[in-house]
């Protein structure tokens, strides 16, 4: 809906209230005879009535194609004099100047429904254009800047591919690939709340948020799209290296192993630290049990 649509049906409203006055001629007393300028008045009258009435009925048809509620307005105007809903000619003054009068205040009433609705479509459709988020070139900008996000987080990840030489490109090049693998085949976590569009958090989650440095979790994360992404690279005509993903994944480990304190964790598997734990706990037990026994001993002795 807009601007010029609203000036449309606001316009009808004011042809309507601006018809002329012609109850006195349309309920005239039976002995009054109607003059050439009477006649050409109440002529005028029923041809504007019947401009506005088609294209409020245009209006409607077009802009709210099926809308039952306007259609059944529209069809109930009625300036005729009725019994029972039955149409009869009278010669009752008042009876006459009432449905008149019903007439044109259906008519207007139901303009001010059109008028009501338009105009919130209206400013809807202002606040969706003024809305910066939802502006097409805005939103691209937003975008451009989730994917460099990504694509920052991800800085290891590129760097290990230029220096493993698992694809013979630079960096730049394969930061291209990976921000154009995001905006084609990562999906949104977009949702509608109360016809708003909802972005969680305040931004987009087109993977789990992982932190620049955070290495294990990325290396999750690839666990799974790690072969997608190399077959994408594939599709686009690079050569890549047989066992990339497994390559990134244990440097990932051995970057990992490295900032240990340990020196033995890794990403797939627990056990060993485990293990030391446990062995570490059977020593203590030990060495309790031992000094006990001999506590037991030398009170045996002395005793």
């Amino acid at each position: 809906m807009t601007e010029k649509d609203l000036n449309i049906i606001n316009l009808l409203l004011k042809r309507t209230e601006n018809l002329p006055d012609i109850l006195h001629l349309r309920a005239a007393p039976l002995d009054y005879e109607l003059t050439e300028s009477d006649k050409d008045l109440l002529l005028d009258t029923y041809q504007k009535l019947d401009d506005i009435l088609k294209e409020v009925a245009a209006f409607i048809n077009v802009k709210f194609p099926g809308r039952q509620d306007y259609i059944h307005s529209w069809n109930k105007i009625d300036f005729d004099t009725k019994i029972g809903g039955m149409k009869i000619i009278t010669t009752d003054r008042e009876h006459i100047k009432s449905e008149w009068r019903k007439g044109i205040f259906d008519l207007k009433s139901l303009i001010k429904s059109l008028i009501i609705e338009v105009t919130l479509l209206v400013d809807q459709e202002r606040e969706i254009k003024n809305n910066p988020l939802l502006d097409e070139k805005e939103w691209e900008k937003y975008f451009d800047q989730r994917l460099e996000k990504r694509a920052d987080q991800a800085d290891f990840f590129l760097d290990l591919i230029i220096e493993k030489e698992l694809i013979k490109l630079d960096k730049p090049t394969v930061r291209k690939y990976f921000k154009k693998w995001f905006d084609e085949s990562q999906d949104f976590d977009l949702q509608f709340k109360d016809g708003d569009l909802v972005i969680e958090d305040g931004d987009i989650q087109t993977v789990p948020d992982f932190s620049k440095d955070n290495i294990p979790e990325f290396l999750k994360w690839f666990e799974d799209e790690g072969n997608n992404f190399m077959d994408y690279l594939k599709e686009q005509g690079v050569n890549v290296k047989k066992g990339s993903k497994k390559t990134i994944i244990n440097s990932g480990n051995m970057i990992i192993n490295k900032k240990s304190k340990t020196g033995k964790q890794r990403i797939e598997n627990g056990t060993e630290q485990k293990e030391s734990n446990w062995s570490k706990a059977n020593v203590i037990i030990a060495l309790v049990v031992g000094i006990a026994t001999i506590v037991g001993i030398a009170w045996q002795i002395w005793g």
